[in-house]
């Protein structure tokens, strides 16, 4: 208890301290004369043009920012707008590079730095987001910058108004001479620079989703978004993320990897809706390519093939006028508009979403966000569906493979991994993958983010962990799972960084709270009894996740401290979250459990506090490896955890396995019932957790 509480005192002081100022980190295989990493990207041309690009524009700009961002906030943008990646050749998918005249730098975040590390070549200074001593954008332009006034751009259209106006005031405040200025599109110097070899942009069908997998009707949302607008006293609303138009209009595309969104701008008045596409007519009439859409667009949004609704029999407010996707028009529109009336835009929305519409202004956070993350009944019976097909596939691919391996037979991260996403897509409703699996061996299960490529391939073995992270997108539901295996002997060491990750999943899935929490209060539940023996990790203990939308999906996160350029909300009933604790140790190994679980009323046994409590319920039903797990670590509420865990699986999962002998035995060897001695527990109860808990509610505090 006494470390505990030492530990919470070390915390507060460290995240109370002002940061020091640290020296530039040098990079690895920089020196003259390191062989560079074959994974490296060689950006000394595209950086040569885009300085030419930048010296070009008019007011003699000294740096530029190049975010990950498009003109959406959106996570994974189309190759299209992946200018961060071409121009600094890391493409992981969070990341910032600022370039001057004469120097270029990468800020990214735990997640990322050995990435990072392999893929900037020598000409980018590495930022490690987070560790102490990294010098912010802000102050690192202060300080290699001329101390003469120094022009900084950034597109307006690929930052938030609410990150743009605070690197304003923070550049501002650190020195007189530099200024952050907004550039039109037609300026940015990465879209001047990069003319070859550029995708062109996306637009592929857009096709209905079903109101049997929406559950809810798009003129029901369209409703209760006016309803939204009136209580602000607001005569309009803008949708400028690409998930919220799709859940918005029951409507799904394929213009981004891994995600169902088409590009897209909504603008929805109290009389009148307008959805902005690429490529309009086309789209519209266009016959649906998905077997399971009835309709074409237009007579979804029953509006004519021209997209207008001047001849449309819907009723007044029902039809949706379509217009050509063009972010000029769309932001001469938003000018007229809010002439006449005021105009409500999200936090996320872009500084030019924002100019075109300053004076006459409401920013809040967007209603749609919080309506999407919460799941009405058909969605969430829907995702347990997708769940219970995802885990019994991800089951009988896990089982062929310790066979295939133990077999002798050779299988890498790339064979494995694409074995195992053609055999999700061939699922009933799959419509692609949720994200680039990640399938990572020893070392380079270490990478979090790891993408297999030809050469970084490994071949699987017996001698260390495999980290195997995938999903799929199907019609009912969106999917991400974690597992990690051994198909060896484990040494002690491994088994208990395995066990202890293990057991911070099921300390927080364990967790009953009173709803209000946001995730940040709750995530130190997660990390104890990690921290305990000195191991941490580097990333968020969950994300929300969506129906047939984004993997990772908000408002709502589960992380020791959110960003304060982040919207976060409290968690609320019938959301859908990643429970995934991890280690990583560079050069060794990686492991992460991933559970998708759904948060749901709970009835404690006292109702003293006349308040509704929350709990975590399991979706994702996929074994854990016995091998690997270290019992006497374990006390007696976590091992009834994983017994009600596997009997649940016993009960939903072999019944769908019933054609696969293989697989059934494989689930069988992995959910027998387990019982430990009282006094084999050596950690500390859950309810000592609590203390870290209440830490951390200081810290989202301070």
């Amino acid at each position: 208890m006494r470390r505990l509480v030492f530990l919470a005192l070390w915390l507060l002081s460290a995240h109370c301290q002002t940061p020091k100022a640290q020296t530039l980190q040098t990079r690895t295989n920089c020196r003259p004369g390191d062989p560079p990493p074959s994974t490296r990207v060689n950006t000394t041309s595209r950086l040569a043009s885009f300085r030419a690009a930048l010296a070009g524009i008019d007011g003699s700009f000294q740096a530029f920012i190049v975010g990950s961002e498009d003109a959406h906030d959106s996570e994974y943008p189309t190759e299209y707008d992946q200018r961060r990646a071409y121009i600094s050749g890391f493409s992981g998918s969070a990341g910032t590079a600022v370039v001057t005249m004469s120097s270029a730098a990468l800020w990214t975040d735990g997640r990322y730095f050995l990435e990072a590390e392999q893929s900037l070549d020598c000409n980018w200074i590495l930022m490690r987001s987070g560790e102490a001593g990294t010098p912010t954008i802000e102050e690192w332009l202060n300080t290699i910058l001329p101390n003469a006034s120094s022009h900084i751009g950034v597109d307006k259209s690929l930052i938030s108004q609410a990150s743009f106006l605070s690197l304003q005031k923070k550049l501002s405040a650190l020195s007189q001479h530099h200024s952050l200025l907004p550039v039109d599109s037609i300026n940015n110097p990465v879209d001047r620079s990069w003319t070859v070899g550029r995708p062109p942009q996306a637009k592929n069908p857009i096709h209905a989703l079903d109101l049997k997998f929406a559950g809810v009707s798009w003129v029901d949302k369209i409703k209760a978004l006016r309803e939204n607008i009136t209580s602000k006293g607001a005569g309009a609303f803008v949708v400028n993320v690409l998930d919220e138009t799709a859940w918005l209009f029951n409507l799904r595309g394929s213009d981004v990897h891994y995600t169902p969104f088409f590009l897209s701008y909504a603008i929805v008045e109290l009389e009148r809706t307008r959805l902005y596409i690429l490529d309009k007519d086309t789209r519209l009439t266009a016959n649906p390519i998905d077997p399971e859409t009835k309709v074409k667009l237009a007579e979804h949004l029953q509006t004519s093939a021209s997209g207008t609704c001047e001849q449309s029999k819907a009723k007044e407010g029902t039809c949706v006028e379509v217009v050509e996707y063009n972010q000029a028009t769309f932001e001469e529109d938003l000018k007229s508009i809010a002439q006449e009336k005021k105009v409500w835009i999200s936090s996320s929305a872009s500084y030019a979403v924002y100019s075109a519409v300053q004076n006459s202004s409401l920013i809040d956070k967007s209603p749609l966000a919080i309506d999407k993350s919460v799941k009405n009944k058909i969605e969430r019976e829907g995702m347990q569906r997708a769940y219970n097909r995802d885990s019994a596939a991800l089951i009988k691919f896990l089982a062929f493979l310790e066979k295939e391996i133990k077999e002798g037979r050779h299988w890498t991260e790339v064979t494995a991994g694409a074995k195992l996403d053609e055999q999700r897509k061939k699922l009933e409703y799959n419509r692609g993958l949720s994200f680039e699996t990640i399938s990572g061996y020893s070392s380079n299960g270490a990478i979090i983010h790891y993408r297999p490529l030809n050469h970084t391939d490994k071949k699987i073995s017996t001698d260390s962990l495999y980290l195997l992270d995938s999903g799929g997108q199907y019609l009912d539901g969106t999917t991400d799972v974690t597992r990690t295996m051994h198909y060896g002997n484990p040494t002690n060491y491994e088994k208990e960084c395995y066990t202890r990750v293990l057991m911070s999943s099921i300390n927080l899935a364990m967790l009953k709270w009173p709803e209000g929490l946001y995730g940040r209060q709750i995530d130190a539940v997660a990390r104890y009894q990690l921290w305990d023996v000195g191991l941490v990790y580097r990333h968020g203990t969950g994300h929300g996740i969506g129906a047939y939308l984004s993997v990772h999906e908000g408002p709502g996160r589960i992380a020791i401290v959110s960003s304060p350029s982040v919207s976060d909300e409290p968690l609320k009933s019938y959301q859908f979250y990643s429970d995934e604790p991890g280690y990583y140790e560079d050069e060794n190994f990686g492991i992460r459990l991933e559970t998708i679980v759904m948060t749901s009323p709970f009835k404690p046994k006292y109702d003293t506090a006349n308040q509704t409590f929350l709990e975590f319920v399991p979706v994702t039903l996929v074994p854990f490896e016995t091998n690997l797990i270290e019992l006497s670590l374990m006390n007696q509420n976590q091992v009834k955890w994983l017994n009600e865990y596997n009997a649940k699986i016993r009960e939903t999962l072999l019944p769908l396995l019933t054609d696969d002998v293989l697989a059934t035995n494989w689930v069988n060897a992995r959910i027998k019932q387990i019982s430990i001695e009282p006094s084999a527990s050596s950690t500390p109860t859950l309810t000592i957790s609590t203390v870290l808990a209440i830490v951390t509610v200081l810290l989202a505090l301070h």
